[in-house]
């Protein structure tokens, strides 16, 4: 396996093209392949000075990030593209529907007007996840031609097709493992609190959805809205915050149907279990689902995930002190996780992956370092992230822990709705803030006062290399596996 490769454990390559496909009757739900359509996974809309800037004033991100043009580009050969059906409560908003409450929710997430009507009208989530997933399905495996570069995605059904990843020279492969985030796509949760799904359909679409051609390896609960399944966290902010309401199910815990599809999704009986990532996920919900673990499958140490996270540097929710001087500065509250959470991920095997949003990682942007050099820039900026692994580490090391590197991943969740790290705009730039963190982690692991021990101290490269690659390729090795004639694979 060719090492310099980089993997996404979170990101939406779907979709800007997906809702782009909408401007037109004839292209809708239609994935082009011709790489210069703004329906197509392979179409980049590049970054400039203006829309840089725009984002650093606004945090919207109207560019590209994923497309499959920027992750050959960049080595990202290996993602988890997330399924996800926009929610109405982004588009039918505290606005209301009409021209402005459309172009608000346009300029947020890059989707297109067409699109946005389309949400709004629909009454069924169910519907517009197979049509996403039939968007991903229509250039499987299918060559397309960028400018004299061959470049193609393949579907990936278990880690097994990963062991066998294509590396010939002038021919680049995206693998794409699907999983999905909000369990509304099961169609819940289309009128908030006045919200009445139907049961059966529910556990309907969720059976439909184990027995897909392609496999999703692991789904989020919850998502911004209330979906009837469990209460979520606070997510939104900026303009985006201000004109959204996300106030039902914040302090609502997992539902009955919501232990009921949590049963269905671990249902491991025919080998198709989809684990759950706990992101989106009120605290109430998660302290739910982690004593559902422990008295309904003790014998099985489910692993957690967190595809796309941060951490808050809190020792926990009952607790809120800082125990270590890393986590001061870190955005507070229940959107990210708490020390003790730390310890039940590593506990049970599970991976917690850093998102690339930097309103996630510091409680407050005028706190970040300036820097009048683009060096600096990327070195103040890839720090916040640094200092996030940095009280990863450091809350294992406390608690005498010896493998403190191998639990973290990079889960960008490009393409959503997200403010990168200035710099690091796109996946593009993965080798260069892998090196910016190989010098953050050699600095630190050459100073004095870094507690690690023994079997932590590794070189940085490794360290790096490991957030980067192995830890990801190690957990979908364990974790993401079919049953094939009898034989795991």
């Amino acid at each position: 396996m060719n090492k310099k490769i980089y993997i996404d454990f979170h990101c939406h390559p779907s979709m800007k093209p997906f809702g782009k496909s909408f401007n037109n009757s004839d292209t809708k739900g239609k994935n082009s392949p011709n790489f210069k359509k703004n329906n197509s996974l392979f179409h980049k809309k590049k970054t400039n000075p203006i829309s840089k800037l725009f984002n650093i004033v606004t945090t919207m991100t109207k560019f590209t990030q994923t497309d499959l043009q920027t992750l050959a580009k960049g080595d990202v050969h290996v993602i988890c593209a997330a399924l996800y059906p926009v929610e109405k409560g982004f588009l039918i908003n505290k606005l209301k529907t009409g021209l402005i409450s459309d172009a608000l929710s346009n300029l947020a997430m890059g989707i297109g007007k067409k699109r946005i009507d389309h949400v709004q009208e629909h009454r069924d989530y169910f519907a517009d996840l197979e049509m996403e997933y039939d968007f991903y399905k229509q250039l499987d495996n299918q060559v397309v031609d960028i400018r004299g570069k061959k470049v193609k995605y393949k579907i990936v059904s278990s880690y097994h097709e990963l062991e066998n990843m294509e590396t010939t020279p002038g021919y680049t492969s995206i693998y794409i493992v699907l999983s999905m985030e909000g369990m509304h796509a099961l169609n819940t949760g289309l009128d908030w609190e006045e919200s009445n799904c139907d049961e059966q359909e529910v556990l309907r679409n969720l059976e439909t959805i184990k027995n897909w051609e392609h496999p999703i390896f692991f789904v989020t609960l919850a998502h911004h809205f209330w979906n009837e399944l469990c209460g979520q966290a606070p997510s939104l902010s900026g303009i985006v915050g201000w004109a959204t309401d996300q106030e039902h199910g914040l302090d609502i815990g997992i539902t009955p149907l919501g232990y009921k599809v949590i049963d269905k999704l671990l249902d491991n009986s025919t080998q198709k279990r989809m684990l759950i990532d706990l992101k989106h996920m009120n605290h109430k919900s998660r302290s739910a689902y982690y004593k559902h673990l422990s008295t309904q499958y003790a014998s099985e140490n489910i692993p957690l995930i967190v595809s796309h996270g941060a951490l808050n540097g809190r020792r926990n929710f009952e607790n809120p002190v800082h125990d270590h001087a890393t986590g001061s500065q870190f955005l507070d509250g229940e959107i990210n996780f708490y020390d003790d959470e730390i310890i039940k991920i590593v506990e049970s095997d599970g991976i917690f992956c850093f998102q690339l949003d930097e309103r996630r990682l510091i409680d407050d942007p005028k706190n970040i370092k300036k820097g009048l050099t683009r060096h600096k820039m990327k070195f103040n900026q890839s720090q916040l992230l640094w200092r996030q692994i940095q009280h990863f580490v450091e809350v294992l090391q406390a608690r005498g822990y010896t493998n403190v590197w191998d639990h973290m991943a990079i889960g960008s969740d490009f393409d959503g709705v997200v403010n990168p790290l200035n710099g690091f705009w796109t996946g593009e730039e993965y080798a260069s803030l892998s090196e910016y963190l190989v010098k953050h982690a050699s600095s630190y692991l050459q100073s004095n006062n870094c507690p690690l021990k023994g079997k932590n101290r590794i070189t940085p490269t490794e360290a790096i290399d490991k957030i980067f690659r192995a830890n990801a390729l190690r957990f979908m090795k364990k974790n993401f596996s079919q049953k094939v004639e009898g034989v795991m694979v």
